[in-house]
């Protein structure tokens, strides 16, 4: 019978080691996170709702393969990236940036004519706001960094506006939560710009594709190659109330 008894010894000792892995497992549980668009009292312009108003969609939205994770990314320095283990985003950001980018756009023009791609036929795009993010993080307790190339065009393809965007927001205090609030207004700064330049353009009306301005920062908008000619655009009121 001794050989039955060390067998059972030894499989309750599993059993307690077991339970005991799982019971310091959950001392750390996992916190999840999400991007929210920015509180819609900020900006709600009269006539944005008017019948006929184009339909702008927002996307593709492509993002660096590192952040193509569920692990929030964080830079301590500018040649290393570190993982959360046990912060995590609750949903891919290739899904989060364009939802927010759209909610934001929708609350600053106070309309709903904005569409995420991929759209269907049931609201027809005229414009489309395509993103390529080429950085989005931060350090811990230091500023978060949103670099962005983005362009506006028509659904035949036609480019009405190219920029880049490079914005900084702070943390102000260290931890996970600081750095992902930063992130959401660095997109509403982002989406903020993005407002102004398709307000300028439809202000300029059937000239839009022929027009080139020069922005605030010194990046060219650009219109259609092979216009021979070009004026700078007036700032719009919506450009007015993103630097503010």
């Amino acid at each position: 019978m001794r050989p039955y008894r060390q067998l059972f010894a030894a499989l309750v000792l599993s059993l307690c080691l077991i339970w005991m892995s799982g019971c310091v497992g959950s001392s750390a549980p996992t916190k999840l996170y999400v991007l929210t668009p920015a509180p819609k009292a900020e900006a709600n312009p009269p006539g944005a709702e008017e019948t006929g108003s184009p339909v702008l969609g927002v996307g593709p939205v492509r993002l660096p393969g590192l952040l193509d994770q569920p692990q929030i990314v964080t830079r301590p320095s500018a040649d290393e990236i570190d993982r959360a283990e046990f912060d995590r985003w609750a949903e891919p950001l290739a899904d989060t940036v364009p939802r927010v980018i759209a909610e934001n756009l929708a609350a600053l023009w106070g309309s709903n004519r904005v569409a995420i791609f991929p759209w269907d036929s049931a609201q027809p795009v005229q414009y489309q706001v395509v993103v390529d993010v080429m950085r989005f993080d931060g350090a811990m307790g230091g500023d978060v960094v949103l670099d962005a190339r983005w362009r506006i065009v028509t659904t035949e393809g036609r480019e009405l506006a190219v920029r880049r965007s490079v914005l900084t927001q702070q943390t102000g205090r260290a931890g996970y939560l600081a750095v992902v609030t930063a992130m959401s207004r660095a997109l509403a700064s982002l989406s903020r710009e993005i407002a102004a330049t398709f307000e300028t353009l439809s202000r300029a009306g059937g000239d839009a594709r022929t027009e080139a301005a020069r922005s605030p920062t010194g990046v060219d908008w650009c219109g259609d190659q092979g216009s021979g000619s070009a004026r700078d655009l007036q700032r719009s009121p919506a450009q007015t109330r993103s630097n503010k």
